[in-house]
């Protein structure tokens, strides 16, 4: 990855983080920190590199905003299923939108699978694109400084240290601080409320043994 990124430089990191916002399953935050380690060596231009994942969060995200605006609920219920977010579910994800709002919008571009909704479910609900903008930019702006910028910053130390040591734990934690981030989202987006569920049952069994 890094070695494509040094031969093709700030474009492909574009590319890559703006076909990612659209929804594609890249490796964009990886190419982000890759682009930052390139930087604190000299081979990339950190300026540019920071350009690139904000420019290509913030116009991949509103891509997919403008294709959910005019096509997302048909999207949904004629592919969606086959892609495991049927009606139902991303009636959840719609909910989830509904009740958090912009917050969703500022934390998605730090959050697995959100960060690929992000655009197309604010789309879908019609959200008020100024204001869907705004956070939009400031959660690329934060993604960008986070990723790039403290590659850059901090990557030349981690290489020195890690010359010398086993790189296993790393992996070990990042692998980690992925997997609880995609369970974390997953319950956050489709948990089902179950309490007016139970309180119906209550009621129907109450009802019941009055009549008994």
């Amino acid at each position: 990855m890094t070695e494509y990124l040094a031969q093709y430089g700030c474009g492909l990191l574009f590319v890559v983080v703006l076909l990612e916002s659209t929804g594609m399953p890249l490796p964009g935050e990886s190419l982000v920190v890759a682009g930052g380690l390139l930087a604190g060596d000299g081979s990339l231009n950190i300026l540019l590199v920071l350009g690139a994942a904000f420019f290509g969060s913030v116009i991949g995200d509103n891509i997919g905003y403008l294709v959910g605006r005019r096509y997302g609920r048909a999207i949904v219920v004629r592919w969606g299923e086959r892609f495991g977010l049927g009606e139902k579910r991303f009636k959840m994800v719609e909910e989830r939108f509904e009740n958090y709002g912009f917050v969703v919008v500022l934390v998605a571009r730090f959050i697995i699978i959100l960060r690929q909704l992000n655009g197309f479910v604010a789309g879908t609900m019609h959200m008020n694109w100024p204001v869907f903008l705004l956070y939009n930019s400031i959660s690329a702006a934060a993604w960008s400084l986070a990723y790039g910028g403290l590659a850059f910053l901090f990557g030349t130390a981690f290489q020195t240290y890690f010359a010398g040591h086993s790189t296993w734990p790393l992996y070990l934690a990042a692998a980690a601080i992925c997997l609880v981030g995609c369970v974390g989202t997953y319950k956050f987006l489709f948990k089902v409320d179950e309490e007016p569920d139970s309180g119906k049952d209550e009621a129907a069994e109450a009802g019941a043994s009055r009549k008994h």
